[in-house]
């Protein structure tokens, strides 16, 4: 093979290394989250969902997403 195929071979491959690797990188940061618990932020909405039961907590309050019961804060408030 003459040396300039090797060449242009060599930096084609070592170009779609480095775009597999960013690939992955953002995919990994699109999807990832902290256990259990996924944070979301929609607008100036922020709260936190527990992926395993459902619950979303919001400014001490907590309501099951499927259900849509709400429980009491710590303080024992009534949930709104």
């Amino acid at each position: 093979m003459p040396q300039g195929l090797k060449d242009f071979i060599d930096i084609a491959f070592k170009l779609a290394v480095l775009a597999a690797l960013a690939c992955f990188l953002f995919f990994y940061g699109e999807g990832r989250s902290v256990g259990r618990y996924q944070y979301i932020a929609n607008g100036e909405q922020e709260y936190v969902m527990d992926t395993a039961t459902g619950v979303i907590y919001q400014n001490g309050f907590s309501m099951n997403h499927v259900t849509g019961k709400e429980t009491l804060p710590p303080g024992g408030a009534k949930g709104r």
